[in-house]
């Protein structure tokens, strides 16, 4: 039976101490110790990303220091910074920002949004130290950066804009219309104001919020493509056309306007929802991105990144990606290509030797280089980077715009003929554009326009207990559409480090030895390293006595002086031959104390999880990586996987994956990295690992934080779950449709019977869809 973390909810399988991660387990401590215990009241079940070695790292405030130089260059006592702030994705996080800055000497305000991801700090100078105060909220999840991070917050805050006019406007529509429905008497000068006002928050509403939907639609149409804001569209516009009419020529069964405002809202309700939760999940996986904005000169100059000149001399931090190709102006540098060729060790380069664009620093220092190309649309990272704009939305779900365009027909030749035949057998054009405006307006897709979005929602919020995550609007769609999953191997199928073959032999170094290596290996980007890391974390060794010191020489290791004069030093063996073996020592003055193997493991549970795939899809799973063919070929074999391509570039990843959806077999691509991007772009759904140093986020369908592959076959049994309450909201939505076609064609609609329906039936919908998922 799996329970959930105490601090991030996500599921904990084999652990006895309620945590799924050291990580997790050390910040709910310091929580505590802290007094802000009250975070998991008001956090209630909301699910965080698990922290695992994360609060541990070392990071590198100097950025931070600078800029609160440059304020006190200026003469300032009382600093204000701007920045950005990642992790926070609930008003808990925020309230435990705050108080957790607060609690440091000097700080004045502070203003935390999880809406953007900003950060407001204001504090004296000479009382706070800003990286203390940093260090303090990065072991809590959160890491202050140097800009604020919601790059969708303008098309939010405008929609939540939208909403508030507009919920204003439905009641003022309804308040005003209420006394003609009540049948209150009211003289003439009053009714005609009361009418007035009522036309006025209509055709308001319409405009503020109805645009929203009309310039979806014609976008949708313009691509050739047709939307559910069709639709909605469509019934917004005739009924405020027939009552405008109505108005005009002072007939009260013609006035919809309360229906037109009210619909509106409740529309505009539905997509702030979904795009609420999709914010959430996007905003907790911003981090400080790889390849930065600006990049810094040897001068200290700030560079645009798409405006690096040919022969510029970089400074390139650890961590940080190569924005052109280069010349490596320092010594030696270790380099990861892992973005570009999906091999999972580093390379050591030295001194003038050409830095392809793509490459990662990770060496402890920063590098120096020296670019051999400008930056332009067509360089190697641009052309690897550029978001080739994925089909729209309007355009992915071919059977929902034939459903669509079935309803459309439909309802619009019943609105015609019932129409025809009233003013063919009554004459009375008055009655039959009353029967036309009820068909449209009792048929508007109100219910399912509004329960869709809180059934992706909902879906959304249960895959978060199991570390599934959706960003983007089509994901759930989509997902029913995929016919086969393919993986990439290197960081997907594996790990984004290579494992510690023997845990035994760390577990038993002495304890002296353990504080040795964390000190080594805590600030290194070094693939091997970072396992070592993570392997210490898990073993309960989360800090040292030892004090900070380590050297890092490229190429070789790293080496640690004590006080004592004893020499520790991590890294290549005496004899290291480059071979497939992955291995390092720790030797102490000289004496090799362990020699650490490792080898690249598939994650937990990804057999089972391969298996799963072939019994619940049409097509079997299959393999495209750039790695060596004979390693992908050793892990498909592990794993069962039959087909696996090795030694692709990227465009060869994509051109696989634009043969597989021509077949057609649309396909879940699941990769990670630059290499990824072009397939990842390419496929009808895409997925990635989220992962703590180095990986890109932002082109991706849904990010999973689990360390296995256990997340996959729950994500499709969600899938199903959802399937059946989209079936069973359409059957009602129909059987709904032709009880209310029939009593307007009947004639016997009117506004106020309209005006109950509708709520009604969104009731019902909105009951459909949030029935409990297991």
């Amino acid at each position: 039976m799996s329970h959930t973390c105490k601090h991030c909810s996500s599921p904990v399988l084999h652990s006895d101490d309620g945590f799924c991660c050291r990580g997790c387990e050390s910040v709910f401590q310091l929580i505590h110790e802290g007094g802000m215990g009250l975070f998991y009241d008001l956090k209630s079940n909301d699910t965080l990303s698990p922290l695992r070695e994360r609060p541990f790292q070392q990071k590198d405030w100097t950025w931070l220091k600078e800029a609160e130089q440059q304020k006190v260059d200026d003469g300032l006592e009382l600093i204000t910074l701007d920045l950005g702030l990642s992790g926070m994705s609930c008003m808990a996080c925020v309230w435990l920002v705050e108080t957790a800055a607060k609690q440091h000497e000097g700080v004045i305000e502070t203003r935390a949004n999880n809406a953007n991801g900003s950060f407001e700090l204001s504090y004296q100078a000479n009382q706070t130290d800003i990286s203390e105060l940093a260090d303090a909220l990065f072991k809590l999840g959160y890491e202050v950066l140097p800009k604020k991070l919601g790059k969708h917050q303008g098309v939010t805050e405008s929609l939540v804009v939208r909403l508030g006019i507009c919920g204003a406007l439905a009641m003022n529509t309804m308040a005003f219309t209420l006394p003609r429905y009540n049948g209150m008497e009211t003289s003439e000068d009053l009714s005609s104001l009361l009418t007035t006002i009522s036309v006025a928050s209509s055709t308001l509403a319409l405009l503020i919020g109805g645009s929203y939907f009309f310039k979806r639609a014609w976008t949708a149409l313009r691509l050739g493509g047709i939307h559910m804001d069709l639709p909605i569209s469509l019934g917004l516009i005739i009924s405020y056309i027939g009552s405008i009419v109505g108005w005009a020529a002072d007939h009260e069964n013609l006035f919809y306007f309360d229906f037109v405002a009210i619909f509106t809202f409740l529309m505009l309700t539905g997509k702030q929802v979904q795009i609420t939760s999709l914010n959430r999940a996007n905003r907790r996986f911003q981090a400080d991105t790889t390849i930065p904005e600006f990049y810094t000169s040897r001068e200290g100059l700030q560079i645009d990144t798409e405006d690096i000149d040919e022969d510029s001399v970089l400074q390139i931090p650890p961590g940080t990606v190569v924005p052109l190709e280069a010349s490596l102006l320092s010594d030696k540098a270790d380099i990861s290509l892992a973005w570009l060729t999906g091999e999972p060790s580093s390379q050591c380069f030295q001194h003038g030797a050409i830095l392809p664009a793509g490459a990662v620093n990770q060496s402890s220092n920063t590098i120096e280089i020296q670019t051999n190309e400008a930056s332009s649309k067509d360089s190697a990272i641009n052309t690897l980077l550029s978001s080739k704009s994925r089909q729209v939305d309007q355009t992915d779900n071919q059977p929902q715009q034939r459903a669509i365009q079935i309803y459309l027909g439909i309802i619009l030749l019943a609105g015609l003929l019932a129409s025809a035949a009233w003013w063919y057998f009554t004459q009375d054009w008055v009655k039959a554009l009353q029967v036309l405006i009820s068909i449209y307006v009792v048929s508007c897709p109100c219910g399912i326009g509004l329960a869709l979005p809180l059934l992706d929602t909902r879906s959304s919020e249960f895959a978060h207990h199991f570390g599934i995550f959706p960003l983007t609007t089509r994901f759930w769609e989509n997902l029913n559409r995929v016919h086969k999953v393919v993986f990439d191997k290197t960081g997907t199928l594996t790990l984004d480090k290579p494992e510690l073959v023997d845990l035994e032999q760390l577990h038993a170094l002495p304890h002296c030895h353990q504080e040795a290596l964390f000190t080594l290996t805590k600030r290194s980007h070094h693939p091997l390293s970072r396992s070592i890391f993570s392997a210490l974390i898990k073993a309960g060794i989360t800090n040292t006595s030892i004090p900070e010191g380590a050297d890092e020489t490229a190429g070789m290791g790293t080496s640690l002086k004590l006080a004592n004069g004893d020499h520790y030093f991590l890294g290549r063996g005496h004899h290291s031959s480059h071979t497939e073996e992955l291995h390092c020592q720790l030797r102490l003055n000289e004496a090799v104390i362990c020699d650490f193997h490792f080898h690249e493991a598939a994650r937990q549970s990804a057999a089972t999880a391969v298996t799963a795939i072939k019994k619940l899809l049409p097509n079997a799973p299959s393999i495209l990586s750039g790695d060596s063919p004979e390693r992908v070929e050793r892990l498909a074999n592990k794993l069962g996987i039959a087909e696996h391509h090795g030694g692709l570039m990227p465009q060869e990843k994509e051109l696989a994956i634009q043969k597989l959806e021509e077949h057609p077999s649309p396909v879940l691509y699941i990769g990670d990295g630059v290499n990824d991007l072009p397939a990842l772009q390419r496929a009808t759904l895409s997925g990635a690992p989220f992962a703590n140093i180095n990986m890109l986020t932002s082109d991706v369908d849904f990010l999973f934080t689990d360390e296995s592959m256990g997340f996959l076959a729950k994500l499709f049994d969600i899938k199903s779950q959802r399937r059946r309450r989209k079936l069973t909201l359409v059957a009602y939505t129909i059987i709904y449709n032709l009880m209310v076609l029939g009593i307007a064609c009947s004639g016997h609609m009117s506004p106020l019977l309209a005006a109950i329906l509708m709520p009604l039936s969104s009731l019902l919908s909105l009951a459909i869809v949030t029935r409990r998922y297991h």
